[in-house]
């Protein structure tokens, strides 16, 4: 007998939604989080009245899509109280404007290639076989249709937003499959509670379902004796038996660190050490005396090359006027602030070699954007938390990454990392292996797969 059919590693959205799947299917789980706090990445704080979460979200499809799924499976079905973004609630700046997708658009394009975005967005629609598309970047394919800047500029922050990378290094396959289901369920939302809310929920579904959660306690090793899993040693010196272990841990550390390197052939070893990860961000959580915008989300960006801007960061310039994403959580739940005051969040992505060279600079040009994009912030500023690249290396690791391993045109679709690793009862779950996805439903789909894969193996076994 061993001490649990199922142990989880990693406590954020994909390890606490692997281990309500498998729990809920009466197999007996422990899920084991190295932090004091569940969520990882998806994680929430609280200061001064303001409920601020560790990263810059607004969720895709919400209950309509693999979060939702997740519930619904564990039997615990509206137990998070989304607040869904209406199609008023959002605004584009642009040159010190405001403006909506794509209705004012058509103000500030040629004709031409106004109507060549409608042909895009048609012709996307129809597209049924997306993995087709998979190994062509975003920019060569949006060529076919325009060449404008500013539609370019458009869909480079659009896959900044979906995947914390660069439009010409996105798989348009991982792309449109993004777009086309957010199009149709039109349900970009936000959790009462901020997004500590979800993993939280997902926790209590393992519990529900009579599984355990240990917080604050870390997984020194996964042991293997003849290519098969036996448990998992505790630092505390417990070892707990189990012939499934499932890591939320990332593929790297897992395969390096928890496991070691011996187990694995050298074609294996390679095919990891050549997985790249998403881009790092600079993160910034403002809270407000006062409401200073009306609207749910405010995407600031230029009509810059977003090609030539991205590779002179790279060599170095900070830009004076910084893409930013700001999702306002205060407007989608009045509860995330204290009555009257209002909390922002913003994120950029910024290869994390390149911002620590140009930190202050990095920081000065963001606030100064920030006030460009809401007039009178600084003088209605009550405090900001800034999240560099540096901080997210320190809280997760050395990738730094903000989603996983990155959905590139080498890595998306049938090429993405497999769930099943080559040591018998050895799995990975969250996004750096399989799943498709938005941020946090790559990571819960992810877990959807891993737990299909794994009671058909169970039943297979017991048949």
């Amino acid at each position: 007998m061993t001490d649990y059919d199922i142990v989880v590693i990693g406590g954020g959205i994909g390890g606490t939604a692997i281990g309500a799947l498998l729990a809920s299917n009466q197999l007996k789980t422990l899920l084991v989080e190295k932090n004091k706090f569940i969520g990882g990445r998806c994680s929430t704080y609280e200061k001064e009245g303001f409920k601020v979460d560790l990263g810059v979200h607004s969720f895709a499809r919400c209950q309509h899509g693999p979060l939702g799924e997740v519930l619904n499976k564990i039997g615990m079905q509206n137990t998070i109280d989304w607040s869904i973004i209406g199609s008023d609630e959002a605004r584009w700046h642009l040159e010190s404007k405001l403006y909506q997708f794509p209705e004012d658009f058509r103000k500030l394009l040629p004709k031409e290639d106004f109507l060549g975005l409608l042909k895009l967005i048609s012709e996307t629609s129809k597209i049924k076989n997306t993995n087709e598309l998979d190994t062509i970047n975003v920019k060569s394919w949006l060529n076919q249709y325009t060449t404008n800047t500013l539609i370019h500029s458009y869909f480079y922050i659009i896959c900044g937003l979906y995947f914390v990378i660069p439009y010409h290094a996105v798989s348009t396959g991982e792309f449109i499959r993004c777009l086309t289901t957010l199009n149709k369920h039109q349900s970009v939302g936000y959790p009462k509670g901020g997004c500590i809310s979800i993993p939280s929920a997902y926790a209590d579904g393992i519990r529900k379902h009579g599984g355990s959660v240990k917080t604050g306690t870390t997984v020194e090793e996964i042991v293997i004796e003849n290519d098969e899993v036996k448990g998992v040693k505790l630092d505390s010196g417990e070892f707990f038996t189990s012939n499934i272990v499932i890591s939320n841990a990332g593929i790297k550390e897992t395969v390096n660190t928890l496991i070691g390197r011996k187990y694995f052939d050298k074609s294996f070893l390679k095919e990891i050490d050549n997985l790249k990860y998403s881009v790092s961000a600079l993160t910034i959580k403002i809270a407000l005396k006062k409401p200073l915008s009306p609207y749910k989300i405010v995407v600031s960006f230029t009509s810059e090359d977003p090609e030539k801007k991205f590779k002179s960061i790279l060599k170095g310039k900070v830009p004076d006027e910084i893409d930013y994403f700001i999702p306002i959580p205060s407007n989608y739940h009045s509860s995330m602030a204290p009555e009257g005051c209002q909390l922002m969040t913003a994120g950029t992505f910024v290869p994390k070699e390149i911002f620590e060279k140009n930190k202050e600079k990095w920081i000065e040009n963001s606030m100064n954007t920030l006030e460009k994009v809401f007039p009178g912030l600084s003088n209605n500023l009550l405090w900001c938390d800034i999240t560099t690249p540096h901080d997210i290396e320190t809280m997760w690791g050395k990738e730094g990454s903000v989603i996983g391993i990155s959905q590139t045109t080498e890595q998306a679709g049938i090429n993405r990392p497999s769930i099943s690793l080559p040591i018998e009862g050895l799995y990975m779950v969250g996004g750096d292996a399989g799943g498709w996805g938005i941020g946090t439903e790559l990571a819960a789909q992810s877990a959807l797969e891993c737990s299909e894969i794994i009671l058909k193996k169970i039943k297979e076994i017991t048949m």
